[in-house]
């Protein structure tokens, strides 16, 4: 019996020489098919029990080993609060396997020719998988949305109740403090009172990420969001020794948003990648324009730091969620910055790899038709 089966891997290599892929079409044998087809349905990622399953196949360790050069240092994904799900194994399998003719650059999944039993089976296997992979990410993302709106609702109702104890007890410290003479009690008294107001903000930036106000939107010139951005970050990067750059849009970029909360939100992103970075690194910001969308504009933030794994970027939006050592941060720079530009019908990326640094995109919209943009004075 003849071992072609009509199934091909498109392996796809970097060249050292060229930042383009090669891309080589390989031809699975039919028992190798019938190995992918365990592999997939059992639900088995390990690139090692892949290849004693596929009896070794050349076709098969070929594109195992180009999965692993190009998964060295993985870039983990998350887009709004949830991670997105781009990288996994299953979905380069999807993506790289054609059966039918040898594949040419634009082959579809199933090209023309008679495939053989084993293939089809694979195919199958794969396009189940993959279906099955879809359902359960809709599900937790529903999941995610119910828990979220569950954790707001507690917050909101939490944070009215714990400040009035706290107001009470910075003023009663306060009041204290005004009539102490004892140097000792006032220093106890004033570390009372700034641990009051500590707490007080932190539960206010809780509600914040709770129940943002309401946005003001007005048409913005993203020119002079990014200035107002860079003025307010520029002296913790000059304290830290990072080099802090924006990248001023070529053409004038307007988008429609409530600059207040955007300003804010890009400040804490700004911020939490210049405290990534150590003396020496940069951090860069950058705005473009969409052309092929309606969403106005995008404005990355790209820095020089140690980079997350992706547990980390996995939790990266959760409230009072910080990959920094205890005491160094109250955990909702990112929570309420999604929120504020969520408000705005923006949205936020993070994309990054351990060691490579983070790279931050946000998506905002631009104005309707017609409408005239601000210019900023000089």
């Amino acid at each position: 019996m003849s071992q072609d089966s009509g199934a091909w891997l498109v392996v796809r290599t970097r060249s050292a020489a060229s930042e383009a892929d090669d891309t080589v079409a390989l031809p699975v044998p039919r028992q190798a098919c019938l190995g992918l087809a365990r592999a997939v349905l059992a639900g088995d990622a390990d690139a090692g029990r892949w290849r004693a399953l596929c009896g070794g196949d050349q076709a098969v360790c070929a594109w195992l080993a180009a999965q692993a050069e190009g998964a060295a240092a993985p870039a983990f994904r998350a887009t709004g609060p949830w991670p997105g799900t781009q990288g996994r194994l299953l979905e380069r399998l999807a993506r790289d396997l054609v059966v039918g003719a040898p594949p040419t650059r634009d082959a579809s999944r199933t090209a023309s020719g008679e495939p053989s039993l084993e293939a089809m089976l694979l195919v199958e296997a794969v396009d189940r998988m993959v279906a099955h992979a879809r359902v359960a990410g809709d599900l937790g993302r529903a999941v995610g949305v119910a828990r979220l709106e569950a954790a707001r609702e507690m917050a909101y109702g939490a944070g009215h109740e714990i400040n009035n104890p706290l107001a009470n007890i910075a003023t009663r410290a306060q009041s204290l403090l005004v009539e102490e003479r004892d140097a000792e009690r006032r220093r106890r008294l004033a570390t009372i009172v700034d641990q009051a107001f500590r707490a007080r903000d932190m539960i206010g930036g809780l509600m914040l990420f709770a129940r943002p106000p309401k946005p003001a939107v007005a048409a913005v010139e993203v020119a002079g969001l990014l200035r107002g951005v860079a003025d307010s970050v520029q002296g913790v990067a000059a304290s830290r020794g990072v080099l802090l750059e924006v990248a001023q849009p070529i053409e004038a970029l307007c988008v429609v948003v409530d600059r207040g909360q955007v300003e804010e939100a890009l400040r804490a992103i700004a911020t939490n990648a210049v405290e990534a970075s150590s003396a020496g690194g940069r951090v860069a910001l950058v705005a473009r324009a969409v052309e092929e969308s309606e969403r106005g504009c995008e404005i990355t933030i790209v820095d020089t730091g140690t980079g997350m794994d992706e547990a980390t970027v996995r939790r990266a939006f959760d409230p009072f969620f910080s990959g920094r050592e205890a005491g160094r941060g109250a955990g909702l720079g990112l929570s309420k910055a999604w929120r504020f530009i969520e408000a705005s019908g923006g949205g936020v990326m993070i994309e990054s790899r351990p060691g490579g640094g983070t790279k931050v995109t946000v998506t905002l919209p631009a104005p309707v038709a017609g409408r005239v943009c601000p210019v900023s004075p000089a």
